[in-house]
This record gives structure tokens, sequence and C-alpha cells, in this order.
């Protein structure tokens, strides 16, 4: 398509599509539930911003506590909260939960657009976004809303990053862009670590990538990148730390792995929670009836204990639970071939200079550094189920991007312009099988552990056909 004013039109008419099949979805879907508000931000941080807002807003631009239950929670989210505050207030819970997700995959569209040349890469990018399960759990506890702005400026951020290492921009102009861009991120939330360690990760390994294959211009901007990225996680966390809060109170949700007294009781929660997290992340585009117990979720708990006719009635539970955990024999497959995947992808690019498997490694390196914060922190009852997919966000983020770019490469490996038609076509059916069934399975496990899921629209689905 080489009028550039019809590839304009059509990018414009795709990315419309996608918003609107977005919206009508999530409208057609909402949960209703009365007596229950949905996508509202928690009582208590509400209250604290529109007091400090009246009182003293210059409050807001350092570590805040917002909440005081359970000894305290300190957030730095300066460049988040006031927006979805305001969003709520003047939008109300739906219309700033609309606002923030559209600003966030509409913008994920244009960058990838700007980044890949690509509007097949584009409209498949914006489509998982739009369809992903991942940020689902917003519907219960509202403020996780402002993980939309989180992950839109993390996506300017990576974007700037990108076109530097490439060579498509240069400048002291765009680095300071992407310093910059780098401090509305830090201020966004305590999940800005993460993309900070993932794209240290990354740069250092595409810094020794570079030096190895004598690739100077990209060596050097990832440099750049590298030590920019460095220089404001230290400052970061040199403020950040001085009031820990919530991290070193002993038994609150965030403690710290670090402080058990026991290193078994450490190095088994590290293993626990990294394949619960990666398993999070490779099935977020995977339907529920594949990567789950059906029977505990179409079918229930006393269902299943019925189905035993009474044997061993004291020790029924440990059937329910086998059904719970059932996940756990899928996440240690997937892993095996993750990790499989990142070798095999990590040696290739270590041997040749050719671009696609060092892109390949650096964005399965990512997935990987995107959830190592929360490796650290104490198993949580909740945390037996992987439903709860906002903790992973940062890695499925990446592994969005991986799959995108595997997909849409893949006519170099299948030679045949209908197979990779079908193999588009199939994510795309994948995402959306995803969007349908995983809510009602998350909704299930969750009430297993004593949370509230509040989505099915499959569920919904089958109240229409009767």
């Amino acid at each position: 398509m080489r009028n550039p004013h019809l590839r304009l039109a059509s990018s414009i008419l795709v990315c419309l599509c996608i918003l609107v099949a977005y919206v009508l979805f999530t409208l057609a879907f909402l949960p209703k539930t009365p007596g229950i508000s949905i996508l509202m931000l928690n009582t208590e941080v509400y209250e604290s911003v529109k007091q400090a807002l009246a009182e003293d807003w210059t409050r807001l631009l350092l570590p805040f506590e917002y909440e005081t239950f359970a000894g305290g929670r300190i957030y730095w989210i300066s460049s988040t909260i006031p927006l979805v505050y305001a969003g709520q207030v003047y939008l109300g819970p739906l219309g700033s939960y609309l606002l923030f997700s559209t600003l966030f995959i509409s913008t994920s569209f244009v960058l990838a657009l700007i980044v890949s040349r690509s509007l097949e890469f584009a409209a498949t990018l914006a489509f998982l976004f739009a369809f992903g399960t991942q940020l689902n759990y917003a519907y219960t506890y509202g403020g996780l809303i402002l993980l939309y702005l989180v992950l839109t400026y993390a996506g300017i951020n990576f974007a700037i990053g990108f076109l530097l290492i490439s060579g498509r921009i240069s400048g002291w102009r765009w680095q300071l862009g992407f310093a910059a861009s780098l401090c509305l991120v830090a201020l966004s939330s305590e999940f800005w670590i993460n993309y900070a360690v993932a794209v240290i990760v990354a740069t250092g390994f595409g810094a020794a990538w570079a030096r190895r294959h004598g690739q100077r211009q990209p060596g050097s901007s990832m440099l750049i990148v590298l030590a920019t990225t460095i220089a404001v996680l230290a400052a970061y966390l040199t403020i950040r730390l001085r009031a820990p809060g919530q991290f070193v109170a002993p038994g609150v949700e965030e403690e710290l792995a670090i402080f058990y007294r026991h290193e078994t009781l450490l190095a088994e929660d590290l293993i626990v929670n990294f394949f619960t997290y990666l398993y999070m992340v490779l099935t977020n585009y995977l339907p529920s009836f594949i990567t789950s117990s059906n029977s505990l979720t179409y079918l229930g708990p006393d269902v299943i204990v019925a189905e035993q006719n009474g044997y061993d009635a004291p020790h029924q539970a440990l059937v329910v639970m086998s059904h719970l955990f059932l996940w756990r024999f899928y996440a240690g497959i997937l892993t095996t071939l993750f990790i499989g995947f990142l070798g095999y992808a990590s040696v290739r690019a270590w041997r040749t200079p050719s671009v696609p498997p060092a892109l390949i490694t650096a964005l399965a390196l990512m997935m990987l550094a995107g959830f190592s914060t929360h490796l650290l922190i104490k198993m949580r009852p909740y945390m037996s189920v992987p439903a709860l997919g906002y903790k992973a966000v940062i890695s499925i983020a990446f592994w969005t991007i991986l799959l995108t770019y595997l997909t849409t490469t893949s006519r170099k490996v299948v030679d045949s312009s209908r197979a990779h038609i079908i193999l588009v076509a199939c994510v795309w059916l994948s995402a959306f099988l995803a969007a349908l069934t995983r809510p009602g399975m998350q909704a299930r496990a969750l009430a297993e552990v004593g949370l509230l899921g509040l989505r099915d629209p499959l569920g919904d689905m089958l109240q229409w056909l009767k």
C-alpha cells in the first residue's frame, strides 16, 4: 500500500474497529452485582487523595500514606493517582476505566505502527492488549485502573528506547526524552521497578551481544539507555526506601520473603512464585479450558465432593485441592518449554549478528525480569491460584510484544501466505476465547482463596442463550 493517505486511513479505521469492539465487549459483559460497586477506587485511597488536594496537593509528589490499615500503605504514584482520581470524579468509575484503557490500547497501536511500520503488527498488538485479561481484577479493585497509565507511560518510554537503539532517532534531545519519560514511569507505581529491571537486563544483554558482534551504534545506544535507567532507579530507591512502609511490616500483604527466619522458606517461595508468575504470563492469551481444571470451573467443589460418594469423608477436601492445583502440572510443562526456547534463542543470538534472535532473547529476558520484585514477596494464600494477572502485568506486556513479533514474522518461517494468515487468525481467536472464558475461571479460583472475581462473559452468554 504505497499511497500514504490510504495507508493512514486504513490504520485509523483498523484502530477504531478494535477500540469499538473492545468497548462493546466491555459494556456487554459488565458485572451485574447488586450492592457491589465496580471499578471504584479504594474508599480510603479516594479520601486520602481528596484530603491532600484540599489541604496541600504537593504532598502527592512524594511517597504518601494512602491507606492506614495494617500498618499503613505508602505509595509513590504522583503521575497516575491524580488523573485516576479526576477520572472517577468527573467521568465516574466506568467512564474513567474506558478512558484510560482505550488510551492505552490506542497509544499501543500508534507506537507499534511507528516502531514496526507494519499495520499487521500494530493491529495484532492492540487486539491482544484490548482482549487480554491481565487487568480483569480491576472490576473488583478499581485502583488497578492506574496500571493502564503505567503501561501507557512505559510504552512511550520503550518505543523511544527502541528507536534510539535501532538508530532511527538520535541526539541529546531524544536521550533527554527517554530520561524524562522514564521519570514519568518511575512516578507511576511501584510496578515500575519491574520495568526498570527488565530494561536493565535486556540492555545489559544487548550491550554484550553488540560488543561481541562489533555493532558499535546499537551497543553505545544500549549503554546510554542502561546507564539512564540505572541512574533513575538509584535516585528513586534512595528516596523511596526512606519510607519502606508495608514492605517491612510483619504480617502485611507485601512483606518481603527476605525476612523469613528460615532459608528453606525463602528458597521454596521463590520457586513457587517463579512458576506461578511465569504461568500467568504464558497463559494470558489461552482459553481457560486448556489451562485449568474444568471440573472446578464449570461444576464447582460441591459436585466434585458429591461424586466421591462419601469415600473417606474427612479428607474429601483434598480432592477439591487436587483440582485447584491442577494448573501446576501445566505450569511445569510451559515453564520447561519456555526455558528451552529462551536457551535456543540466546545461543543463536550469541553465535550470529542477526538482529531477530537477539531481539527475541531480549524480550524473553524482559518477560522473566518483569515480575522480579514480586518474586521476593512471601507466599500468600491467594497466590495458590494463578488468577491475579495484574501482578505480572509488566511481564505480560513484554510477552504480548514477543507473541506479536513471532506471529507477524511467521511468514518468513512458514513460507506460505495462507498458513501465515491462519496462524494470525488463530492467535486472535485464542485471545478472544481467553477473554470469554478466563474471567469466569478466575472468579471460581479466587472464590476458593477468599477473594471475589466479578466477571464471567461466558456465563453471561450461556444465560442469554437459555
